[in-house]
């Protein structure tokens, strides 16, 4: 059996496979915005000072077409879905994958021995829980967190394929054939969340829709792991700065670039390309004019902002984060190791599902 079959687990989207092993940002203006006051959609998050500086890491960036592309089965091929991975060790530790599946691939009832969180970036994946509710379709911009031994069925049952990340932040992604059960019901800590659904606040009340927007899908981003969703118009562009924290991100609409100040030529990033951010590390996210852009970042610890270089002498301030009661709160997954490969690229080797970080920029 190829190792690629234990990979199946982050959708489970091929029928035909008999493998029974075990195997789940930026600110922005020319100066930190100033606090809005508190409430339940939006809070204020200080800038900390005195953060530790850490260690010089290459920015990674990865375009969808760079992206190494593996089927489910090798029989398949394409019509069985194919994964690909955007950093860490599918098959020993935390990871995050992209799975790509055909449309109308129905998908198989299964379980992870891990929690994961999930977004949908085109089509509309479905997953099916215990009981009689049908599942119903989540578009883009979709969010949904699947609790580790929760039977459930993922599938992409409309005329478009599907393309969704998913990342476990507490462990290896893994697969256990189930059954579901009609008569039963869905784990209380499964969670969806539409577009519809997202509250967006603004990042710099003052800029209001014209700076960047947040919405908190799961976590609490004023103290430890989180997963937000950003809006940005397009033609932002961030002042140069860095978080204490790694975090990795997709890009789900439009062309954003995230660099390091001194990049003369960054890398246009479109939907379905990922790219990792080390904590510490001085960058610049923009968001190219023409359309606006929606962005997922998942966070390892919590969110704050920092100027570097000359917008450094802006002087301190507070960021506005969201609320973190905005999340799943039962998700709980999200341990601030989890995201450690955020420098780690995409892979083609099914046995190892992990590559070593690009060469940094001389």
């Amino acid at each position: 059996m190829r190792t690629s079959y234990l990979l199946v687990a982050a959708l489970a989207a091929v029928t035909t496979v008999g493998c029974k092993k075990k195997n789940e940002n930026a600110g922005g203006g020319n100066k930190p915005p100033e606090p809005p006051a508190a409430s339940d959609a939006a809070v204020a998050v200080a800038v900390d000072a005195e953060a530790p500086k850490l260690p010089d890491k290459p920015i990674v960036t990865t375009l969808q077409a760079d992206l190494k592309w593996i089927p489910f089965d090798e029989k398949a091929g394409e019509k069985g879905g194919s994964f690909a991975v955007a950093y860490g060790d599918p098959q020993n530790g935390p990871n995050g994958v992209f799975i790509k599946l055909p449309a109308g691939n129905p998908g198989m009832a299964h379980t992870h021995t891990n929690d994961y969180h999930g977004v949908s970036i085109a089509g509309g994946v479905t997953h099916q829980q215990d009981g009689k509710d049908k599942a119903k379709p989540l578009p883009s911009g979709s969010y949904w967190f699947e609790p580790g031994m929760a039977p459930h069925q993922s599938a992409c049952p409309g005329k478009e394929a599907c393309l969704v990340f998913i990342h476990f932040n507490d462990g290896k992604m893994d697969l256990a054939p189930a059954k579901l059960d009609p008569k039963g019901k869905k784990n209380e800590k499964y969670a969806e969340k539409r577009p519809a659904d997202m509250k967006f606040t603004a990042l710099m009340p003052d800029a209001g829709d014209k700076g960047p927007m947040i919405a908190v899908a799961w976590g609490d981003n004023q103290s430890g792991p989180h997963g937000t969703f950003w809006k940005f118009k397009g033609g932002f562009a961030s002042p140069p700065h860095t978080h204490t924290a790694d975090y990795n991100a997709v890009v789900i609409k439009g062309t954003v670039m995230n660099y390091a100040p001194d990049d003369k030529a960054p890398k246009e990033l479109g939907p379905g390309a990922y790219f990792g951010q080390p904590g510490g590390v001085a960058h610049i996210t923009a968001c190219k004019a023409g359309s606006d852009c929606l962005v997922y970042t998942y966070m390892v610890g919590k969110f704050d902002f920092q100027p570097a270089g000359d917008a450094a002498g802006a002087g301190s301030g507070s960021a506005a984060a969201g609320s973190g009661a905005a999340g799943s709160g039962a998700a709980g997954a999200g341990s601030a190791a989890a995201g450690s490969g955020s420098a780690a690229a995409g892979s083609g080797s099914a046995a190892a599902g992990s590559a070593a970080p690009p060469k940094k920029k001389k």
